[in-house]
């Protein structure tokens, strides 16, 4: 037995002691977990009675009085004490344990989960975020968790708008926000096995209680998230299998899902399409990353890069980083259209390197199809005019511009297809070096010789 507290079973408060009374009670876990549950009871208040008032979940509330969450954030901290009604003292009382256990947690061992660092100088999205907060702010009243779906090319700042709109839903997600990188454009995306203990990690589930097999691992990581109001951000999902298995049906939590692919397999979800900026927002992009007024040839540069975000930051960096040069330079430089890719490239960002994984994720015949479609005459074009020009059957066409589609490649409008710009030199670029090591190779080992758009 220890002192300040109350037995409980299943996680329910006893009152069934000698003579009726309440028992005293074995309270696992912290410091602060007692005197949690101190406080509540002195309120007369249950822990379904602490959920309502507060908006923190019943789970969590349970899990922080036995010690299963033990460093909870500020913001739900201060919604418990306000529903807790309690004085400045009581306050100080409620949070000294926990900030006494911070900075043995943190040192060494940064929170797994954690929001990657948002974008200081973030523009435009009004509308996308702005839909994506409707309905996330919904979905409570409604009992199901909300699946969002953030999609489209690469380069458009998928990432960053799910972490901007994380940062505007803080305050309507007290029992936390958690992100996970699914890494679905590397060679070997993250095994959804892993995906699943991580995330249980995240959600602070003891490693012991943590299931050996996948499925059951699964189930858990839908069961906490059933009971608790949060929003998880799961970032670069390769397909549905990844993800499918970890999303909970009821709940009051939100889930954003980011992809290169449309993952139209995911039922009930809504979907948020990325496209480039408009004019104004490149060029008050621009002008943010710059540090001064843009002027008129940021409209120029802004056209340069399609008007592609990471082109355009790329491009504002690499400015602001050379102070003899002008906008008008940057502008000229760009227009070399065989060199652009090369000079929208700085540090570790590079627009080809953000197009090159999707490219290798293609089949033979897919890649082939990409390489081809560098030389279509005009903004865009419809199926049968890729199959005239790649010199293969409509089907078959059909069938791999869908598989471009479907990788972030190309862009469907209607009946026709549109490749952003710099895709189109992209692929471009792929025909100049791959084409004519295939067609030597063909030469080499006497094959027929058929068109080099077919390489």
């Amino acid at each position: 037995m220890l002192e300040g507290g109350e037995a409980t079973v299943g996680g329910r408060e006893r009152t069934d002691g000698p003579g009726g009374g309440p028992v005293p009670a074995v309270v696992p876990g912290s410091t602060f977990g007692r005197r949690l549950r101190e406080f509540r009871q002195s309120a007369g208040m249950t822990i379904e009675g602490l959920c309502r008032a507060s908006g923190v979940s019943a789970r969590a509330i349970s899990d922080m009085e036995r010690g299963h969450s033990r460093v909870p954030q500020g913001r739900t901290l201060a919604l418990l004490a306000d529903a807790l009604k309690l004085d400045d003292g009581d306050r100080a009382r409620l949070v000294e344990p926990v900030r006494a256990q911070r900075p043995n947690s943190r040192v060494g061992r940064p929170r797994v989960g954690e929001l990657p660092r948002g974008i200081g100088d973030f523009v435009g999205r009004v509308p996308e975020l702005a839909l994506l907060r409707r309905h996330a702010l919904a979905a409570p009243d409604r009992g199901w968790t909300l699946l969002a779906v953030v999609h489209g090319q690469p380069g458009l700042g998928k990432t960053a708008f799910a972490v901007r709109a994380a940062e505007q839903l803080r305050e309507a997600f007290p029992d936390g926000q958690l992100y996970l990188d699914l890494r679905g454009t590397d060679p070997v995306p993250m095994p959804a096995g892993e995906v699943s203990t991580r995330l249980l990690r995240a959600l602070e589930v003891s490693p012991r209680s943590i299931a050996d097999d996948e499925q059951e691992r699964a189930g858990q990581v839908r069961a906490v998230l059933r009971e608790r109001r949060c929003l998880l951000v799961l970032d670069d999902a390769a397909d549905e299998a990844q993800v499918r298995a970890l999303l909970p049906g009821v709940g009051t939590g939100t889930v954003v899902v980011t992809s290169r692919r449309l993952l139209g397999g995911l039922e009930g979800a809504l979907r948020i399409g990325l496209a480039p900026l408009t004019p104004r927002e490149s060029a008050a992009l621009l002008q943010a990353i710059v540090g001064q007024a843009a002027g008129p040839e940021a409209g120029a540069v802004a056209r340069l890069c399609g008007h592609l975000p990471l082109a355009l930051r790329i491009a504002g960096a690499r400015l602001a980083s050379r102070p003899g040069w002008t906008m008008g330079r940057l502008a000229r430089l760009l227009s070399d259209e065989d060199r652009r890719l090369a000079n929208l490239s700085t540090g570790d960002l590079g627009v080809a390197a953000a197009f090159a994984p999707s490219y290798a994720q293609l089949s033979a015949p897919a890649k082939a199809m990409f390489r081809g479609l560098a030389h279509v005459p005009g903004p865009d074009f419809t199926a049968p005019d890729a199959a005239a020009l790649t010199q293969r059957d409509l089907l078959d066409a059909e069938d791999l511009l869908e598989e471009l589609v479907d990788v972030g490649l190309l862009q469907p409008e209607g009946d026709r297809y549109r490749m952003h710009d710099l895709i189109r030199i992209f692929a471009a670029d792929r025909l100049r070096g791959e084409a004519p090591v295939a067609r030597w190779a063909e030469r080499f080992a006497g094959g027929i010789r058929t068109p080099l758009l077919l390489r």
